[in-house]
Formats: C-alpha cells, structure tokens, sequence
C-alpha cells in the first residue's frame, strides 16, 4: 500500500465534512467550527489562491483516507498540515507517508522552509514531527510550533 496525493475534489469536501465534525479528529486537529457554506466559500477560493495548496490523501488501494496541504505560503516558506480523517487508518505509519509526499511538494515549489502547528497533547503527531526533523519552536495555550528546513531537489549541497 502506499499513500498519494491527488487533487482535492468535491468528494474530498464532503469527506472532510465528516472526518473534521469528529469530536476526537476536531480536537486533535485544533478545527475550529465551520458550516457547510464556510467550507463550500473555502473550496471555491481554492483555484484563486497562490497561498494554499491542498491535496486528497488516497491509501492504494483502498481509496480516500485523509487530507494535507500547505499554506500561508510566501517568502520561501509555508505551514503544513496534514489529517488522517479515517481512524482505521491511524497508529500505521502513513502520517510520514503523507508527511514525505507533501515536503516533496514543498520542494518543488522552491520552498526551503515548512513551519506547522500542532496541538500539545496530540503526542502521535508531535513524535511524527520530530522524527521527520521538525525541530521545536514554540509553545503557547497548548499549541506547539514547530520548525524544518526543507532542500530543494536541484540544491547541491
């Protein structure tokens, strides 16, 4: 099995709908409340957008599992954020899966930077993080900030 990105579609705003209205997803993922008109206003900002980018995350062969993307994305760098929204699909791994594909992106953009936040107590991630050399920056109210270089692919060191 591997994990892919693939454009984010109306069938992933749907899934999104329900994965992020999860009490334990919404929590662990800092989502704040939204309705369907904020999400359905999000989506169709997308293609105006050069600060954003979003991908559907697709498990080979099983279909969606999750979402990530990148943004604020300006002066060389961006945030990252990335969700597993189907929990039979946590604890496996593929958050550094998912993790690589969206750095990769990140490359390609010329990006030498990605910066992330995440909530304190959601320990998986945080170890996630670390060990993919996010170093951290900062913590306040319980959201930690974290912080990786990232080289592009035809740097030469």
């Amino acid at each position: 099995m591997a994990v892919r990105l693939v454009p984010f579609d109306r069938g992933f705003l749907d899934r999104s709908w329900v994965w992020l209205h999860d009490g334990e997803t919404k929590r662990l993922t800092m989502t704040p409340d939204f309705t369907r008109e904020d999400q359905r206003r999000f989506f169709e900002s997308l293609p105006s957008r050069s600060d954003y980018r979003i991908w559907g995350v697709i498990l080979d062969p099983e279909g969606a599992i999750g979402a990530a993307g990148l943004k604020h994305i300006g002066g060389g760098s961006a945030e990252y954020w990335g969700y597993i929204g189907e929990k039979s699909w946590w604890g496996r791994g593929l958050g550094g899966e998912m993790l690589a594909a969206v750095e990769a992106e990140a490359r390609r953009l010329g990006l030498a930077r990605l910066n992330l936040r995440v909530a304190a107590e959601n320990i998986r991630a945080v170890r996630l993080y670390e060990r993919a050399g996010f170093e951290r920056s900062e913590e306040r109210s319980g959201v930690l900030v974290m912080r990786k270089s990232v080289k592009s692919e035809d740097r030469h060191p």
